[in-house]
């Protein structure tokens, strides 16, 4: 099989025709269209496909009996993705002369290129019927042969896929675009969005209309919802839990307008920590992060009990029934502006891209288009994983609420609480200065330096540490002169400068005692590897 790329199988076809006209010809003219043809060529190898096409036309016009000029304005036609019309081509160098091998080439090629493999085999085998040892179309084939094998890892009956185009087809009716895209199944339960053909940057990728969005705003007029409004609940998460009323109550109504989308959505998150069984939680243990679950956990309970409180028909869902919905909510929505409007929505499809930073792709909602839209940041190569960029976050955050985690995160952070020392000679002073009570504070400190939160940490640190009166004094002086009477609040430790190198020793040395305490209260994940381990008989 020949090992030759596509931009020299297609020139090589362009320069070595072979064939293709038809044995009469009704060209009367003096003009050669060979000349045209060869012109094209010449364009078509500098890249100038506008001028190729227009000579191929040319030599089409002069000739419409030659297979050739029809195969190679398909080709230039492609390169400025009028595919359509590429095709097209095809279809009549074909007709013009069946027995043309290039032009099922030309045509099979295109088709792979758009994503088709089904439909580009198909005119391979045609080609191959007329002429079985052609090497080209044997390298196309086997290309073509490798895409279907990856794309059947579930056979099409499996009921992952069978609902899976169900949803693809209820957003098709619906004028939904995600031509450029397809889903691609590593295993069941795991899949990923993938580029159907080459994507451009600025290309639209994705266009979900807004009758197929399920809107905050709708959540908040289920019955469930309306009860939670009435009551006035405080509630820890209340968009979350307006959007999870109208999962639970779509997804038991058999004959829900949602259903195609409500059938794609995972059925269990048996990833996402707070779903874990008393086994699982124990490779977590000693660790920080195990109090976040907890503290989700209970968090969750909170609403669901306040909630189940006010709403006789909520009260047929579960605990678990909610964790689920809310999870799924969390995990799913996009913040949009809807015709002025701040709002949060599921968007059908869009939901199924994975995570990358940074961002490949940029999603809003387009007021003139009436709906949900992604468009590409950067060129996609036809076959590779198109991604969606969840934000910078911390691993804890990621794990906690998507069920999973990113290596070499530069987000990562460390959850650091600062007290003040009441054996403080200052702390009074400090107090006054802030009208309020020292309270304990918790910082969540990434690894850079540069990033805000950290910057903050250091200034509250400083503040702290302060044990020079007059440096005291002076922080509040620089506060009072660029702050109006009627504006002061208290001072702001968050906000202290550098005022000494004394006052910076102590307070990374601060920073270090921190690290170090939380450090070695958490057993290394080696040390709980070997917890677990079954002791030798």
């Amino acid at each position: 099989v020949s090992t030759q790329s596509t931009w020299e199988i297609q020139l090589n076809i362009l320069l070595n025709p072979m064939g293709g006209k038809k044995k009469k010809s009704n060209n009367k003219s003096k003009e050669n269209p060979d000349e045209f043809k060869d012109l094209g060529n010449q364009a078509f190898i500098q890249k100038n496909f506008e001028k190729a096409i227009e000579y191929y036309s040319k030599a089409i016009e002069l000739d419409p009996e030659n297979a050739i000029y029809y195969s190679n304005r398909a080709q230039a036609l492609f390169e400025v993705d009028r595919v359509q019309d590429a095709l097209n081509d095809c279809d009549e160098a074909i007709k013009v002369n069946a027995e043309y091998i290039k032009a099922y080439y030309r045509k099979g090629a295109i088709l792979l290129e758009q994503g088709e493999p089904q439909e580009a085999l198909k005119v391979i085998n045609q080609g191959l019927a007329i002429q079985n040892d052609c090497d080209i179309l044997v390298q196309l084939k086997v290309k073509a042969q490798e895409e279907i094998d990856k794309e059947n890892v579930l056979p099409q009956d499996h009921p992952e896929i069978v609902v899976m185009n169900t949803l693809t087809n209820w957003l098709t009716e619906a004028k939904a675009d995600f031509s450029k895209l397809k889903l691609s199944y590593y295993s069941e339960n795991y899949r990923g969005v993938h580029a159907k053909c080459k994507i451009k940057i600025k290309d639209l990728i994705l266009f979900v209309p807004k009758s197929h969005l399920i809107t905050l705003e709708m959540a908040k007029q289920t019955p469930i919802s309306l009860k939670i409004i009435e009551n006035k609940l405080d509630l820890l998460s209340p968009k979350h839990s307006f959007l999870s009323t109208i999962l639970l109550l779509e997804k038991n109504n058999p004959n829900s307008f949602w259903k195609p989308y409500l059938d794609i959505l995972p059925t269990n998150f048996f990833n996402i920590p707070i779903f874990f069984n008393s086994e699982d939680l124990k490779w977590i243990e000693g660790s920080p992060f195990l109090e976040q679950v907890k503290e989700k956990v209970a968090d969750l309970k909170k609403d669901y009990d306040a909630i189940a409180e006010v709403s006789e028909e909520f009260r047929q869902y579960s605990f678990e029934e909610f964790c689920w919905a809310r999870m799924t909510a969390s995990s799913r929505i996009f913040g949009l502006n809807i015709n002025g409007q701040k709002t949060d929505a599921f968007v059908p499809f869009a939901d199924m891209l994975n995570h990358r930073r940074p961002k490949q792709t940029s999603w809003t909602y387009d007021q003139e288009r009436e709906g949900f839209i992604i468009e590409a940041l950067e060129d996609i190569e036809r076959g590779e994983p198109v991604y969606d960029s969840y934000g910078k976050k911390c691993n804890s955050r990621f794990f906690l609420n998507y069920g999973f985690i990113v290596l070499n995160n530069d987000g990562n952070e460390v959850a650091l609480k600062v007290s003040f020392d009441k054996s403080d000679p200052l702390l009074q002073r400090k107090e006054q200065m802030m009208q309020e009570s020292p309270k304990d504070k918790i910082f969540r400190v990434m690894s850079s330096v540069e990033e805000n939160n950290v910057l903050e940490f250091f200034a509250y640190l400083r503040f702290v540490e302060l044990r020079d009166q007059n440096k005291l004094v002076y922080l509040y002086g620089v506060y009072e002169a660029n702050t109006n009477s009627e504006e002061r609040e208290g001072y702001k430790p968050q906000k202290t400068p550098p005022v000494s190198i004394e006052n910076e020793t102590d307070m990374l040395k601060k920073v270090k005692q921190l690290c170090t305490c939380l450090l070695y209260t958490s057993p290394s994940p080696r040390d709980r590897q070997k917890s677990r381990m079954p002791s030798s008989a």
